[in-house]
């Protein structure tokens, strides 16, 4: 699990991730490498390799380098943010109806400006989870909302609330006061239960049944859109920064949406977008400098796809330091995984395998130059940020980093493909079992963040990475193959602001 893979760092690590980028300070000069421009001019360039063919990144240096944002320097839009910060502040302050405020937390979330408001949240959700009154006495929809959000944030509580909705059988009542919209909202909050939370299971079937009847018989509206987004996908499984380009499209078209909040949504995520294109800028001239992508093009060029992975972990404008970092640590992680998958011969992989145990840039001399490019580009990298952390935190988790790598692989087939011949089933028997599988981790991964004692932070980069995973994999290899739909989420996330709402009004 993604949570208990992380676990195996260091706390310092973890307290590093909020600080803004500093410049390296690099104790002794990092080893250069000493190969011919002629980066395969030896005898093993003669050997026959395989190839995958990769395609060329999407997006050129240059492009990414031309990048340039009015949100980035316009002060304008950041105290037009602070203003409609404060105007949000008081709307929350005054909503005294506890189903309000659940609705209002949740569009905010949504939205992807809920981090503005932490404390008003928290503050609402400690008066809510402390209400004398039964939860779930008759609303479904409040009782479901409530669930989810308190579930969310880590508060204990049970699935007691939804046994006032349930017959003698102990299945849940076929009532017809149960619209679509109770039903959207107890089939999102089954996605927060634990694992033996038999009730959950059973709300599941029963909401997913009558969604999907629902949307055979309606379509186009708000409601309906809705339905149709979480069925594709449940909200607890969704990308933040992804989940809020989608709902403020949505949101728009809500009959009672508010001006605000909508233009603060789109003022923040341009601001946000025009952070993520300086880091990108960055961190594409590190790779430019180090030239892996050049001196190894048979490897995957995907800087921009590694970066839109470290945004899925953590969008928040002051984790650029962690993107920054995590993008590198991405891009070295996928190049050496094609040495190994796709390049390498078995005799240069036990080499380069014994040079990384070893890891003394004195001892690469029999390593064909690519792989000499490839070790001292990891190993100048490990040794700049272990100094980095160890000046900052007083840490040293060099050790840790170097145990970052990959070991001796081959092509490895896909786990469907795996338990089709272990067990004899079928491709669709094959994939409901991987669906299972998936419900079950998801559920442990969910009590486990609930339970751990590791800072918040670090848990909410441990569940996005799952959720990074299942996004970019959900319609094939987004990473590698750069899907037409994966390139256009990239698209609207890093590179396309949103049209202003107030310019389109002047307009």
């Amino acid at each position: 699990m993604a949570l208990l893979q992380l676990a195996s760092l260091p706390n310092s690590f973890t307290n590093m991730l909020p600080l803004e980028r500093k410049s390296l300070f690099i104790a002794s000069k990092p080893f250069q490498c000493r190969a011919s421009n002629n980066s395969f001019a030896n005898s093993r360039e003669y050997i026959s390799r395989r190839s995958a063919n990769f395609q060329p990144s999407l997006w050129s240096y240059d492009y990414i380098q031309s990048l340039s944002s009015e949100y980035m320097q316009g002060e304008s839009y950041k105290e037009q943010s602070r203003m409609l910060r404060e105007e949000i502040r008081i709307m929350l302050s005054k909503v005294v109806n506890h189903v309000d405020q659940l609705e209002l937390i949740d569009v905010l979330q949504r939205l992807g400006v809920a981090y503005h408001f932490i404390n008003e949240i928290r503050n609402i959700l400690d008066r809510i989870n402390n209400m004398d009154t039964p939860k779930g006495e008759k609303n479904l929809h409040a009782t479901a909302l409530e669930f989810r959000l308190l579930r969310q944030h880590c508060y204990n509580i049970s699935t007691d609330v939804f046994v006032s909705f349930l017959d003698e059988a102990g299945n849940f009542k076929k009532c017809h006061s149960f619209g679509a919209k109770e039903m959207l909202s107890l089939y999102e909050a089954t996605f927060h239960s634990f694992e033996d939370e038999t009730i959950m299971n059973k709300a599941r079937d029963f909401t997913l049944e009558f969604l999907k009847e629902y949307l055979t018989k309606n379509k186009g509206n708000h409601l309906s859109l809705l339905t149709s987004h979480a069925l594709e996908l449940p909200l607890h499984w969704r990308i933040d920064r992804w989940e809020a380009r989608w709902f403020i499209d949505a949101y728009r078209r809500r009959e009672n949406m508010s001006p605000a909040i909508l233009q603060l949504a789109i003022v923040d995520f341009n601001i946000v977008q025009a952070i993520y294109q300086e880091e990108l800028k960055y961190t594409s001239r590190w790779w430019k400098r180090i030239g892996l992508a050049e001196k190894l093009s048979f490897t995957r060029d995907r800087l921009v796809q590694n970066y839109v992975w470290t945004v899925g972990t953590n969008f928040k404008p002051n984790f650029r330091n962690f993107r920054e970092v995590i993008t590198k640590v991405n891009s070295l992680i996928t190049t050496i995984d094609d040495i190994y998958d796709v390049y390498g011969t078995f005799e240069e992989l036990q080499l380069f395998t014994e040079a990384m145990d070893r890891w003394d840039p004195k001892t690469i001399d029999n390593l064909p130059d690519y792989m000499k490019i490839c070790f001292l580009a990891l190993y100048n990298f490990v040794n700049e940020l272990g100094h980095e952390i160890l000046k900052e935190n007083g840490c040293d988790i060099t050790p840790y980093l170097k145990e970052a790598r990959e070991k001796e692989t081959g092509d490895i087939p896909k786990s469907i493909q795996c338990y089709m011949n272990e067990t004899r089933v079928s491709e669709k028997e094959a994939c409901e079992y991987m669906k299972s599988m998936m419900h079950t981790t998801w559920k442990k991964m969910n009590e486990e963040a609930c339970n751990s004692s590791f800072p918040e932070s670090f848990i909410d980069v441990a569940i996005n990475l799952a959720k990074m995973a299942l996004c970019m994999y959900q319609h094939g290899d987004g990473h590698t193959i750069q899907d037409p739909k994966i390139n256009s989420r990239i698209v609207s996330l890093i590179f396309q602001p949103i049209p202003d709402l107030y310019a389109q009004k002047s307009s």
